[in-house]
């Protein structure tokens, strides 16, 4: 079961966060173009590391966004490795101590299509809302890309949605295997959804993705489709197809 201590995030390969650190009592985290440079490299180097891929990015003067898409290694060692790197470089450089970002960073699991398509643009737009700058292709800290991305209608995007939260599925390969409730348990509330909602018939993108999680993970934790079927309250050829959806969309996921 998941205890009830700190919440940890869901991971599978190909699985899409939004990722945000910020600096310790609201801090500067770049004190000059040699950080960022720095951060920028130290990006790079994590992503040749684990294999995850950022999708896009933006360097503030305290905090930096990150919609990054993960491998077999975990958000979790992505994000020590870079948050960890980079801080050992600035308090050496600066002849600092003590921690420079807080303590822990925030991320989100990008559950479907539409979440992405405004997660982008919010992120290129972070100095425009800032006033740093009047359009996000005169910031230089960003992946903004002119005449490619586009950094419109993102007027009503949440970025952090109200009724999710941070839940990990991943574990040591000794630990016990999760049951089919506290897989459930696990991704509703990540998603923000109701028992009743992950159960029922409702096909809405959300959901549909939700449910493709749950099967992944019942399967990724010795659970049969059949199982996963009951729990859900759906037909045993449902469950065959969100598992072959899910090795497609979310990027080769071991099959049932």
């Amino acid at each position: 079961m998941i205890g009830m201590g700190r919440a940890h995030r869901i991971h599978f390969v190909g699985a899409v966060y939004h990722a945000m650190a910020r600096g310790v009592n609201g801090c500067s985290i770049y004190a000059d173009d040699f950080d960022r440079r720095h951060f920028l490299e130290g990006m790079r180097r994590m992503t040749e590391r684990t294999g995850s891929e950022i999708l896009a990015y933006c360097l503030m003067g305290n905090h930096f966004h990150l919609a990054i898409r993960v491998a077999k290694i975990a958000l979790s060692s992505c994000m020590h490795g870079l948050i960890g790197g980079h801080g050992t470089m600035f308090n050496r450089r600066h002849d600092r101590t003590g921690h420079l970002f807080q303590a822990r960073y925030k991320a989100v699991l990008c559950l479907d299509d539409r979440y992405l398509a405004g997660l982008i643009p919010y992120i290129h737009l972070n100095p425009v809302r800032a006033g740093s700058v009047s359009a996000p292709q005169d910031w230089p800290w960003s992946s903004f890309r002119p005449g490619i991305d586009a950094a419109s209608g993102t007027e009503d995007f949440d970025p952090w949605p109200q009724g999710t939260r941070e839940i990990d599925l991943t574990r040591p390969d000794d630990s016990a295997p999760l049951d089919l409730d506290a897989i459930g348990r696990a991704i509703m509330a990540q998603a923000g959804i109701a028992d009743s909602e992950l159960r029922s018939r409702i096909r809405v993108p959300t959901l549909i993705a939700a449910r493709r999680m749950f099967v992944a993970e019942a399967a990724r934790n010795g659970h049969n489709q059949s199982a996963a079927a009951k729990w859900l309250n759906a037909t045993r050829s449902t469950v065959s197809r969100y598992a072959r959806e899910s090795n497609g969309i979310m990027g080769g996921l071991a099959p049932i």
